[in-house]
């Protein structure tokens, strides 16, 4: 190894680890949009369609995904590449989700 190689691996032992995101704390919009391989634009044409909902603010002033928000922006991105209008998917994920609780009750 040479002395320049030596260097860059101090050099990168130095770096922080990069953070990877908590459930516990959420995941912001760039980490939500890219678990469900759509870009930020899309997570909030979607909020703006009323297809997933956005999430309130925490004291950072970051809005932080949970589990319930980040399924239902899979889903709504699943339903969208196979070819369901958005038109239809909102009420078609609320119907799925009402059978669900009826049979959850059960």
């Amino acid at each position: 190894m040479t002395t320049r190689q030596a260097a860059a691996v101090h050099v990168d032992s130095q770096q922080k680890p990069r953070k990877t995101p908590n459930m516990r704390e959420g995941f912001t919009i760039d980490q939500a949009a890219a678990f469900a391989g759509v870009t930020i634009m899309t997570v909030q044409d979607y909020h703006q369609r009323r297809l997933v909902d956005e999430p309130a603010c925490d004291i950072s002033g970051l809005r932080r995904y949970r589990s319930a928000e980040l399924l239902r922006l899979v889903q709504v991105r699943t339903l969208a590449g196979a070819g369901v209008p958005l038109a239809e998917i909102g009420d078609l994920l609320d119907y799925l989700s009402g059978i669900e609780r009826v049979l959850e009750s059960r």
